[in-house]
């Protein structure tokens, strides 16, 4: 228990610099995160997309390949969807029913940047001639050292119970407003795998559910903060 709670001090320890204005300001000097915008249009789709790029990491290999994991799923994300507009195209065509040109837009926030991680999440919105369009929601979670992405065993390791601090936490929120959700939302959330995306902040930890996971449409994709200190609480 000793070790996990000096693994979690050591984790906390590594975002402190963040906290400082005058070292987020030298950290944007030398580190940042710009935008390769990508755009383009037929008749089967239309697509704007907005793909993060790093810069001034001390690796280059290491920024060569997370910068080409953006691009690479970014292009999946719209080839994919320009596969299927084609298919709907040639199905409209054959039935005489009209076609509406699918689309596909992307956005980025960035979370948590230091020397050592890179926390951001990229929105796919996808078009695709219905009453609405669909919004994914993927997180990148990188060591900057190794180009790995960081899991929860990373932050937490082996010791420390995360999964329960999560799961009690997020079903605590639900419960502060459940006509935001699914009846079934806090069974679903007690069904916790470290497969759960997530990304990181200054203040702590953000889990998030897609659309219709866990609430309607209109909701939006729920994401809920688990500040540091509850892990530290379950810890001692």
């Amino acid at each position: 228990m000793r070790k996990a709670i000096i693994f979690l001090f050591a984790f906390l320890v590594a975002l402190l610099p963040l906290f400082a204005p005058h070292a987020v300001c030298e950290a944007r000097e030398e580190r940042q995160v710009v935008t390769q915008v990508v755009k383009g249009e037929n008749k089967f789709i239309s697509w704007n997309l907005a793909i993060p790029q790093v810069r001034g990491l001390a690796d280059g290999k290491v920024q060569k390949e997370i910068n080409a994991t953006f691009i690479k799923d970014q292009k999946a994300f719209r080839d994919d969807l320009e596969k299927q507009a084609r298919k709907a195209y040639k199905e409209a065509q054959e039935s005489g029913n009209p076609f509406r040109q699918f689309a596909a837009y992307t956005t980025y926030d960035t979370h948590y940047f230091s020397e050592k991680i890179l926390s951001l999440t990229v929105d796919m919105y996808q078009y695709t001639g219905g009453a609405h369009g669909f919004t994914t929601r993927k997180a990148y979670n990188y060591n900057l050292e190794t180009g790995a992405q960081i899991t929860y065993k990373d932050i937490f390791g082996q010791k420390i119970d995360y999964a329960s601090v999560i799961v009690n936490e997020v079903v605590s929120q639900i419960q502060a407003r459940p006509e935001d959700f699914f009846p079934d939302a806090v069974e679903t959330v007690k069904t916790f795998t470290d497969e759960q995306p997530f990304y990181l902040t200054n203040d702590g930890i953000v889990v998030y559910y897609g659309l219709y996971e866990i609430a309607p449409y209109a909701s939006g994709i729920q994401e809920f903060l688990i500040p540091f200190s509850k892990f530290k609480k379950q810890a001692d």
